[in-house]
């Protein structure tokens, strides 16, 4: 069985308020551009949408949002919000991932740095990825493999696209 996993940071977050919670904090103009991009390069590459697992914070669920707007068979059926996912610990996400239904073949996972770059690292670490930028996405896939044991596995991941929104406009959103 093919088990695809995309990891995609939240869009640029607005720092407007100094005295918001972080988990409240909304998108500002640039994230709100790069969201639907990303959407759209999301939809030229896949056939179909994952499932999405997205983090409880606002810049994530407007992430969501916006990558839906640029996704037009993307809707709120393939989306469930976890607090879980609002960690910045890659191996919290490891732990959640562990216990993700291996009935579900393609998972999206929308969250926070630095837990998504260490996470990614951890497995695939052919990526040498030093940080993935916001708004950016990283399709990871496994083969005869569960959800747990991927989940603990280093290099257990083929990269399959890694893309950030300066790639797809030619210059940032």
């Amino acid at each position: 069985m093919i088990r695809d996993l995309h990891l995609i940071r939240h869009a640029k977050s607005s720092w407007d308020e100094p005295n918001l919670a972080d988990h409240e904090r909304p998108l500002n103009a640039r994230g709100l551009r790069a969201a639907p991009l990303m959407g759209r390069a999301m939809a030229a590459r896949l056939q179909h949408p994952p499932t999405f697992f997205v983090s409880t914070a606002r810049r994530a669920r407007e992430t969501y949002r916006g990558l839906s707007e640029g996704w037009a068979t993307l809707n709120q059926s393939h989306i469930s919000e976890e607090r879980a996912l609002y960690t910045f610990s890659w191996d919290e996400l490891r732990d959640w991932l562990s216990q993700c239904d291996d009935g579900l073949d393609n998972v999206a996972l929308i969250g926070h740095n630095p837990a998504m770059t260490d996470f990614i690292n951890h497995l695939c670490p052919s990526l040498e990825l030093d940080n993935l930028p916001t708004a950016g996405w990283v399709w990871l896939r496994f083969e005869d493999i569960s959800w747990s044991e991927a989940a603990f596995a280093v290099s257990s991941a083929r990269a399959m696209v890694s893309l950030r929104p300066k790639a797809l406009a030619g210059e940032a959103p």
